[in-house]
């Protein structure tokens, strides 16, 4: 993907599931993200796992831009796992209002939505499926994606459909 801005969408909606996908930034610093329970309309409308692999003073535990893996203007990332120009391995797994990714195999971001319900979840919290988006960020934009799995997660293990242990 080059030359943002713009997405590429899934044909399946996702609601509760489990994505891997691997990824190279081709440039130092570039801005991308995978969105998910994003709406098809309008731009990007939806969770987004950031893409940056950039870090302050050397220091990978202060992510520039929220750090790759982190649930954007949710919650930034532990620490910055990847570098730019090598491939990684990026999990997200999305179970009702839960929400953790891990990055080559280091989790990095562990996040519950407790906003109110909106349909649109840069607005608040959305349960509701939606596509799975490669965001191309700008006209910088430049990154590679493959082995793109996802799988959605069985109904009775999702997290709004658990029925407490019996004693």
């Amino acid at each position: 993907m080059s030359n943002g801005a713009g997405q590429i969408d899934t044909a399946a909606d996702f609601t509760n599931f489990v994505l891997q996908i691997d990824c190279k930034s081709n440039g130092d610093g570039l801005n991308s993200g995978v969105f998910f329970r994003t709406l098809r309309e309008g731009w990007c409308a939806g969770y987004e796992s950031q893409i940056q692999n950039g870090f302050k003073d050397g220091d990978r535990t202060k992510p520039k831009d929220a750090g790759t893996g982190a649930i954007y203007r949710r919650q930034p990332a532990r620490h910055v796992v990847p570098n730019d120009h090598e491939w990684f391995t990026k999990t997200i797994v999305a179970d009702g209002p839960h929400m953790a990714v891990w990055v080559n195999g280091y989790q990095v971001s562990d996040w519950t939505d407790t906003r109110p319900e909106m349909e649109n979840a840069r607005e608040g919290r959305r349960d509701a499926g939606g596509a799975i988006a490669l965001q191309g960020h700008d006209k910088t934009t430049d990154f590679l994606f493959r082995k793109i799995r996802a799988a959605e997660l069985p109904a009775e293990t999702a997290a709004d459909e658990r029925e407490p242990a019996a004693k």
